[in-house]
This record gives structure tokens, sequence and C-alpha cells, in this order.
């Protein structure tokens, strides 16, 4: 799996999403709360041509919202130290923000990005907040 992962997010075959998608399906498919994909900030995403978790959601047919926008540094290439360290990652989009959600992501590591998203929205008003990720490092 972490090979076909590595394929999909870093060689930009987008049509390994869908090899995902019957999983993330029906892991969300009960799910209450706004599935929330993590963003990229606007540098990766112009590397990379396309946003994975949006991908993945979207191969999944699965309806999503973007709250938040990347304002800090991208974490990839930190060290765990740096990684804990760092401020803030994210701001509001401006939209309103829903009680119950579940933030997606594709790669957990350090927890730092799912930990840093959660607070930006709890501190906006949400209340309860799941979390997904596809793999982990």
């Amino acid at each position: 799996m972490k090979d076909w992962f590595h394929q999909y997010k870093f060689l930009k075959d987008v049509l390994l999403a869908q090899v995902f998608a019957k999983d993330l399906r029906e892991v969300l498919k009960n799910e209450r709360g706004v599935v929330v994909p993590i963003p990229l900030n606007e540098e990766k995403l112009r590397e990379r041509s396309f946003s994975q978790v949006d991908e993945l959601l979207l191969a999944a047919g699965i309806p999503y919202s973007h709250l938040l926008e990347k304002c800090g540094e991208t974490l990839g290439e930190k060290t765990r130290q740096e990684r804990m360290a760092t401020k803030q990652l994210f701001r509001l989009n401006g939209r309103v923000v829903p009680k119950q959600l579940v933030l997606v992501d594709d790669l957990y590591t350090t927890g730092t990005t799912m930990r840093q998203a959660a607070k930006t929205l709890q501190e906006a008003g949400a209340e309860s907040i799941r979390i997904l990720t596809l793999i982990r490092a």
C-alpha cells in the first residue's frame, strides 16, 4: 500500500485514487460530520498539480468542504522536533464552521497537521472533530 501511495502522491498517478476509493467510501458512509480535507499550500499545489486529498474524496464520491487555508510552512522536510514546534499552519477561509467535522488527510506523521487544523476549527466553534488518514508514517 505504501508503494501505491508513493506512486499516487509523488509520481502523480492520480488514477490510483480509485484504488483507495472503495475503502474510503466504506469508512465515511455513515459519517454525520462535514468532511474537511487538509489543504495544500499554494506552492505544493502548483508543484504537484493536484490535491491528493481532494482527488481521493472525489474518487470516492464523498462531498467535502474547504474550510481551511494553509498559512504556514510545509512540514514535509522538517524534523520531528521542528514539526512539533510549528505554531500556526492554518487559517479559516471565511465559511461558517459546522459543529461536527471529519478532518481528512493522506498521511499522519507526528499529528501536528491534524492538531493544528483541529485547534483552528475548534476556536471557530466546531464541537466534534474526528480525524481520518490514509497512511501512518
